[in-house]
């Protein structure tokens, strides 16, 4: 039984995250810096024939399809590139690096270390959309800044530092992303439903949580679909759940490159999806541990927990999803996905779904579910849907996608595959307790970590309502917004550890950032601040609160 159906990726020319409001162009536009004087970094050759051999290895062991895979490409600002210094004193470099025969290339900046107002940008060099400005504020735990898919074999990676700037900028290129496979159109199957379709109607809510996921392990990078989950908390806490096998190669470092694209959605059968709307960098807070001959999923539902580096912006209009943790099985309703990593659709089962194991391993892990034709085709699973949520008819999750044989055309995925074909979905129920993963890793403790409730409705605004509290306190964290002193106070009696200090305005920006002892009563001075609502989280050992407050004059 396949991973999940052999559809070929799409890749994009996408434009950055987080992009600014200023208008980033290319150095050359500035007069800075003519084409001419943009020296060609060109990557070590990617061996295609070792990339198809681990292809099939990976397909026989139910790992992720990979589309794309890393091959050296190293510069730095003192060994490579051209610097500019412009007549006000700002510093600007550049380099053009270069994969042959890539269908699209990414960058990797690491160990980035760069000043206040001093940004990347990353173009195609032919006047192409922009991906900038990429600031340290990018940049992961890790030090790393990733850029999305540029076309092509060639891309151009260019710094601005400004005149005056408190120190002088370092970083390094050590690989590109070579796009080897993959539709450059990014059609899906012909049978599949956009989710901007009548189907949909109903499901607005529910789309609006799911996101597309560029997944990254030590090899390459491959598509997964998530969905960006509700707690008992409402904290707001930025929790994605998705599929286990998408992660399971995936080192720590890793995670601080995944990408997450919200909103990635077109008309019904028409149009351009905007792909503007990306966060990157997550870490991974629990899975079901459940690998085997088959891949993740073998003994268990194959559940990965991940939470964003970053607070979701209010501009991306995310919705937190709820979820069901039920031994019922949904009897009709949907899932919703990105098919080939390509703009968002449903797919329908009227049917109730029935118990089933991922390859025959552990009984009643899963639900079995078979599609249906509607009213503008017959939505299936293809490549990039794996990690998708199963929605009942309260509209909750009950599920996530494993694989299964489903596909636009009879046989044509494979032998024993069809629009008729079942799919598999790790239970929400076996999630929450059942997995063969350590005690601490219950999905049940990060989806109800104020008690054991076995429901929760989504919502748009899951942060303790519409008032804006003064303080709160989860895990034994207490904090504390005083604003006669315009400071924070901080206790987390009987913590372990230092606990991470972040506080973000409405963009989702960070403005700072402080490691502080977990086991005393701190004061911290907060930076001169503009008038607004920003939202504290406190992360450590066993212990995770937010806190939101106003800025007033």
């Amino acid at each position: 039984m396949p991973r999940h159906v052999p559809i070929i990726a799409h890749l994009w020319l996408l434009l950055g995250s987080f992009a600014t409001a200023q208008e980033w162009r290319p150095i050359t536009t500035h007069g800075y810096m003519p084409e001419t004087a943009t020296p060609e970094v060109v990557a070590v050759p990617f061996d295609g024939v070792a990339a198809a051999l681990d292809d099939v290895r990976r397909a026989s062991e139910g790992r992720l399809w990979l589309h794309a895979r890393f091959v050296t490409c190293t510069v730095d600002p003192i060994t490579g590139g051209a610097w500019y210094t412009a007549a006000n004193g700002d510093r600007l470099w550049r380099a053009a690096l270069r994969s042959p025969g890539a269908h699209a290339v990414e960058v990797f900046i690491e160990e980035v270390d760069i000043p206040e107002g001093a940004a990347f940008m990353v173009h195609d060099g032919l006047g192409g959309r922009m991906q900038g400005g990429y600031t340290a504020d990018h940049a992961a735990r890790s030090g790393t800044i990733t850029s999305l898919p540029v076309e092509g074999e060639r891309l151009v990676l260019e710094y601005f530092e400004p005149a005056g700037s408190s120190f002088q900028g370092s970083f390094r290129v050590g690989k590109l992303l070579h796009t080897y496979r993959g539709a450059a159109d990014g059609r899906t199957g012909a049978c599949m439903v956009d989710v901007a379709c009548s189907e949909g109607t109903d499901w607005s809510q529910q789309r609006d949580a799911v996101v597309r996921i560029r997944v990254v392990v030590p090899g390459g990078a491959g598509f997964c679909t998530g969905t960006l989950m509700n707690n008992t908390a409402l904290d707001c806490r930025p929790l994605v759940l998705t599929a286990f096998h998408c992660g399971e190669d995936s080192e720590a470092a890793n995670f601080g490159s995944y990408q997450f694209l919200f909103n990635y959605q077109r008309g019904c059968g028409t149009g351009t999806a905007p792909a503007s709307q990306v966060m990157t960098g997550c870490v991974r807070l629990a899975d079901s541990n459940d690998t085997g001959p088959q891949g993740g999923g073998t003994y268990g539902s194959d559940f990965l927990l991940l939470e964003l580096n970053n607070v979701v912006p209010p501009s991306f209009n995310a919705f937190y999803a709820g979820w069901e943790s039920t031994v019922f099985a949904p009897a009709n309703a949907v899932s919703i996905h990105h098919p080939s990593a390509g703009p968002k659709c449903i797919s329908t089962f009227t049917a109730p779904a029935t118990d089933a194991s991922w390859a025959g391993f552990t009984a009643g892990s899963h639900w079995r579910v078979n599609w249906v034709p509607t009213e503008n085709g017959h939505g299936v699973m293809e490549q990039g849907s794996s990690g998708a949520p199963l929605f009942n008819a309260s509209k909750r999750v009950v599920g996530t996608l494993t694989g299964g044989n489903s596909c636009c055309t009879t046989n044509g995925c494979g032998p024993q595959t069809g629009p008729n074909e079942p799919d598999l979905f790790g239970k929400m129920i076996y999630h929450w307790i059942e997995n063969p993963n350590p005690p601490e890793e219950k999905l049940y403790l990060f989806l109800s970590p104020t008690g054991n409730f076995s429901q929760q409705n989504g919502s748009y605004t899951p942060c303790g309502g519409i008032g804006i509290p003064e303080q709160g306190s989860l895990s034994r964290v207490e904090l504390q917004y005083l604003a006669a002193e315009h400071s924070l106070a901080f206790t987390c009696a009987g913590c372990q550890g230092r606990i991470r200090l972040r506080l973000f305005d409405t963009t989702g920006r960070v403005v700072m950032e402080r490691a502080v002892d977990a086991l005393t009563r701190t004061v911290l001075a907060l930076p001169a601040l503009g008038s607004g609502t920003y939202l504290l989280v406190a992360d450590g050992i066993g212990a995770h609160a937010t806190l939101r407050f106003v800025v007033t004059g």
